[in-house]
């Protein structure tokens, strides 16, 4: 679990309450004040594989506290991959 989150790092996104267990995967953009902007890129589906999400969904992008999910850095190389060509699909700066 991470304590701090930096610019352009993919991250792993845990949110898990008493019924319900969430995996997101996105990139931080920006950070202000231990608040982190993150554009969610894909999500982990029941069956544990990473799907992307389109481009057209609202609110890919999220301000988060670094207590609001549990956070880790991505590490598996499939998923990287799958990250790194939506971005370079998806992502103008």
């Amino acid at each position: 679990m991470l304590n701090q989150l930096a610019k352009n790092q993919y991250v792993k996104i845990v949110k898990d309450d008493e019924n319900n267990k969430e995996i997101e995967y996105g990139v931080v953009l920006n950070e202000h004040n231990n608040q982190y902007e993150i554009m969610s890129i894909g999500f982990e589906n029941k069956n544990g594989h990473f799907l992307e999400y389109p481009i057209e969904v609202p609110d890919l992008v999220q301000t988060y506290a670094i207590n609001d999910a549990m956070f880790d850095e991505v590490k598996e190389n499939e998923v990287r991959r799958k990250m790194n060509i939506w971005m370079e699909k998806n992502y103008k700066k």
